[in-house]
């Protein structure tokens, strides 16, 4: 008795609905424009009529549209990040070096002969001698 209670009720509740209120407009698809230029593959270039940049790529579930000056702010986030590379000092000890960088999680050190030297480490110990920011303790002794 109570079930065929609740369906009525339910039936009742789900016939009283509007109509109008349960059709949705599906969202417009989103297509590449015809003048757009294609930079990289999957990558187009779009300037709209009031001049804005928009950059489209081609993805396995459709085409993705955003302003090109985002881009530009994660140019700009990489070279904040490349600024930190800058906290790195580099002091000389006879025929290593040890590193110092300051990191989020306190002082990260470590040593390197100077003939084992990666592209990065040799760029800051160079940056360093050419500022003349870099101690020789090695000639002090």
């Amino acid at each position: 008795m109570r079930i065929l209670v609740c369906m009525c009720i339910l039936s009742g509740c789900l016939a009283a609905q509007d109509p109008a209120k349960q059709t949705k407009k599906a969202p417009a698809v989103l297509a590449i424009p015809k003048d757009a230029v294609q930079t990289t593959p999957g990558f187009y270039r779009w300037t709209d009529k009031d001049g804005k940049v928009w950059t489209y790529r081609v993805t396995p579930f459709g085409v993705t549209r955003w302003a090109a000056d985002s881009v530009d702010m994660r140019r700009d986030a990489v070279d904040k990040h490349n600024a930190a590379a800058g906290r790195t000092t580099a002091v000389e000890a006879g025929d290593s070096i040890r590193f110092e960088q300051a990191t989020p999680f306190g002082k990260r050190t470590w040593v390197r002969k100077k003939t084992e030297l990666n592209e990065t480490e040799r760029k800051i110990w160079d940056l360093q001698q050419k500022n003349g920011t870099a101690s020789r303790t090695a000639e002090k002794e």
